[in-house]
């Protein structure tokens, strides 16, 4: 009996025994339409020859359903049958021993092989002394009849053909998007069957619950998924290929103003006017919750002198924020009552009234970001910044980027409502203040995660930088770097003591 025969023999038998399955694959729709995966165009090479037709067999299995063409390719490779004449139950689990049981057989009909009957009173005996003379199982895998997990759904399918079945068309792409955290995040190397996992991934068998490729190990399987990933095994042209996007380590796409601030673990509601510390605090949960208002709750009624103060106070500490472009604020309180409400805005967004436009403020907050990510991404992607670099060697890349795209607004550092006393101008109109060029360079430094804030000096009306490079604090003006089309790097990493010598605070 040649081998075509005699795999042909092997299918038959299959058909004989309804093995239910479960499994992991996907619960997205089978289709080619554009997503995550699209099917493999490729002849056809299947592995195993079919032995039926599918003519509509199963109730519970429309051309609608994700599974459709694997439940039917199933039926006709033999590798499966229905739990009735009418009934595929697509959505019922599966158990180990199951399992084990179509691996024996897809890798028989493979082979061409018989797998010699076993006289046992467990009918799956047979399949198990196959597996495990072809070592193609665990042998430490002994509770049979358990519903089986995901995890060892893929312990037992990835030892069932040989490596030349396969040629890993997704190899690189799943190496790489699991190496970056991005993708199957929910498998680690505490995870039972960690490598079998990825390598289905890598063949094309499978590729997850959800856009991340989520592999969920813990949970059953169910027959439609082992339908899905034996069909891919036997047929090439059913497996898939992924379309997953890894996003460059250094890429900080996505990431929002609101990212950018550590909130704090706990706050007062009535900060004493001089509590920097409790002060901070409101400001940065203000912040990380991407609001621009803080409801304060004093003990006393306050005056309108208190609501002066506290509006003073939290517009001196928002600009130590300045990258997310607030620097002012209203108080409002409330009368008889020690109710105040903070509400911070730039400048430039007042209308004509005095009312903060803030649709308008947002959206300039918003093109800002967007400026400072594309910038970012550009200084990586072209190599003028590298994994290799330094704090300190990084920082001078966006100080010098400044002082070459940015320049001084003479004009606008005499009015109080301009453009220029934010962010949006130093990177969007290439010109501003000092505020304006802190805000930037900070938002830049922020991006690759060091630590920094601005630092006024109100006798001179000015702010600069301070970060912490390598473990080490700098002063860093890069307006007064920017001199008249040229960089002086003495104000690029100052000490406390240079930078007091230069502006005192």
């Amino acid at each position: 009996m040649n081998r075509i025969l005699r795999r042909a023999w092997m299918l038959l038998l299959l058909m004989l025994l309804c093995v239910p399955a479960q499994a992991m694959i996907s619960d997205t729709p089978y289709s080619d339409t554009p997503g995550i995966y699209h099917i493999m165009e490729a002849e056809e090479n299947a592995l195993v020859p079919k032995v039926a037709a599918y003519a509509g067999q199963f109730d519970d299995v429309t051309e609608a359903d994700w599974f459709y063409a694997n439940v039917t390719a199933s039926y006709e490779y033999g590798l499966f049958r229905g739990q009735s004449a009418r009934r595929f139950a697509p959505g019922a689990n599966i158990t180990v021993a199951e399992l084990l049981t179509l691996s024996a057989r897809i890798r028989a009909a493979y082979q061409g092989d018989a797998i010699p009957d076993v006289t046992s009173e467990a009918w799956y005996t047979p399949y198990v002394a196959y597996l495990v003379s072809e070592n193609a199982m665990d042998t430490s895998v002994t509770n049979y009849t358990a519903v089986a997990t995901r995890a060892q759904l893929a312990g037992i399918f990835a030892l069932s053909l040989p490596e030349e079945a396969f040629d890993a068309p997704n190899a690189t792409l799943v190496t790489d998007a699991y190496a970056a955290g991005q993708y199957i995040t929910d498998v680690d190397e505490y995870t039972p069957n960690q490598p079998q996992i990825l390598w289905l991934y890598r063949q094309g068998l499978l590729n997850g619950t959800d856009d991340t490729g989520s592999y969920r190990p813990d949970m059953p399987t169910t027959r439609a998924e082992v339908a899905a990933l034996v069909t891919r095994m036997v047929d090439p042209a059913l497996r898939l290929k992924l379309d997953w996007v890894v996003t460059p380590a250094w890429s900080v796409a996505g990431t929002m103003l609101s990212d950018l601030v550590t909130p704090p673990e706990s706050v007062s509601q009535a900060p004493a006017y001089h509590d920097e510390d409790a002060i901070d605090a409101l400001v940065r949960q203000m912040l990380a919750n991407g609001s621009n208002t803080i409801s304060l709750l004093y003990p006393t009624v306050l005056t309108q002198s208190d609501a002066q103060t506290l509006a003073e106070v939290f517009t001196e500490r928002v600009k130590a924020y300045c990258e997310q472009m607030y620097n002012a604020a209203f108080c409002q309180r409330y009368l008889r009552s020690g109710r105040a409400e903070l509400t911070f805005y730039a400048m430039n967004c007042l209308d004509a009234n005095g009312d903060v436009r803030s649709e308008y403020m947002e959206s300039l907050r918003e093109q800002t970001m967007a400026k400072a990510i594309e910038i970012h991404n550009s200084l990586w992607e072209a190599g003028a910044l590298t994994a290799d670099m330094s704090q300190y060697e990084i920082a001078r890349v966006y100080y010098q980027w400044l002082c070459d795209h940015c320049e001084y607004d003479w004009r606008g550092a005499n009015d109080a409502y301009s453009a220029s006393h934010i962010a949006y101008s130093a990177l969007i109109d290439g010109k501003s203040v000092c505020d304006g060029y802190t805000g930037a360079y900070n938002l830049f430094l922020k991006l690759e995660g060091i630590d920094c804030y601005a630092l006024p000096s109100l006798s001179e009306n000015h702010i600069w930088t301070v970060a912490t490079l390598d473990g080490t604090e700098y002063h860093i003006d890069v307006t007064w770097g920017d001199q008249y089309g040229r960089t002086d790097l003495n104000y690029f990493g100052m000490t406390a003591a240079q930078s007091y010598a230069a502006h005192s605070w």
